[in-house]
């Protein structure tokens, strides 16, 4: 175990942007003990495993043997309806197992706004099931199209705010985050006088805070500049749970998606990997263009 464990905690440690003071405080152990799991010189006691792993939000043996199980379901839907003044969404059903990546496609008034909204409990579905196979308020993460922030408050006075809602507040932990996100020249700006960008890149911050099991964002990139766009990306490549993102920047999903979902006619018309559309020699925009083509 010792090789693999140590490198998965060093690896993890890493990607969550935690310290060892950081795992330290919140196992209620001394720092010196985690840096000697990361060495590899000692191991730590199956309860201090089990809290890892609910820290990093893994498995226990994805923690120790860096293992994967992409069969856990996380969501199942079963025959979502939604109606407006017309049907919107017809029939939904479709399943997320861990550690995907998913392109949400459609046209405009396709329904995948409001199919977001009711995965997240802001609208309910006139009929069909959700079943959640994880803990909605704890392992749930979300940036919606229209970013959620305060205009009177400072980023600083907003990003504490968010982290002491979602307990993990810790000064160093948001001022690297800040850096992280470029946004620590703005730490004492009002968010009413910020840019587009750099409003997105705070709501992004805000929606990535702690460690979640399923993140979904809907058209993340929209008023972001070419710098932030990037930044957004080669984030999301650094997520260890699943994603959902309603997006068109089709380049993108070619990189760093695992399966793209094609809403249509109030269903989900195609539900297919992104290798079995490159190996038909096609890129995303490619095969969006042929499969919603108008009937």
């Amino acid at each position: 175990m010792k090789n693999i464990f140590a490198h998965q905690l060093g690896k993890l440690r890493t990607e969550q942007q935690l310290s060892q003071n950081d795992i330290a405080s919140q196992l209620f152990v001394s720092r010196q003990a985690v840096s000697k799991w990361e060495n590899g010189d000692t191991e730590p006691s199956l309860d201090n495993l089990i809290s890892l792993a609910q820290l990093f939000n893994v498995s226990l043996d994805n923690l120790v043997t860096g293992s994967k199980d992409p069969n856990t379901l996380l969501l199942t839907v079963n025959h979502l309806k939604k109606v407006f003044n017309k049907p919107v969404l017809k029939d939904i059903t479709f399943s997320i197992s861990n550690y995907k990546r998913i392109a949400l496609l459609g046209s405009n008034g396709a329904g995948k706004s409001t199919l977001i909204k009711i995965l997240i409990g802001l609208l309910n579905p006139d009929s069909g099931k959700i079943k959640y196979h994880f803990n909605l308020q704890q392992d749930l993460n979300v940036m919606p199209q229209d970013d959620v922030l305060i205009p009177d408050l400072t980023v600083m006075e907003q990003v504490k705010l968010a982290a002491l809602i979602n307990k993990v507040y810790q000064p160093k932990y948001i001022n690297n985050l800040l850096v992280k996100f470029k946004l620590n020249d703005q730490a004492n700006q009002f968010i009413q006088k910020l840019s587009g960008g750099q409003k997105r890149r705070l709501s992004l911050l805000v929606s990535t805070l702690r460690p979640a099991k399923l993140l979904i964002l809907d058209e993340p990139t929209v008023g972001m500049d070419l710098t932030s766009i990037d930044f957004f990306w080669k984030l999301l490549d650094q997520r260890n749970g699943s994603t959902i993102v309603v997006t068109h920047d089709f380049n993108q999903i070619d990189k760093y998606f695992s399966r793209v979902w094609l809403l249509k006619d109030g269903i989900i018309a195609h539900d297919v990997s992104v290798k079995e559309i490159h190996s038909h020699h096609q890129t995303i925009a490619q095969w969006y263009r042929l499969n919603n083509k108008e009937d």
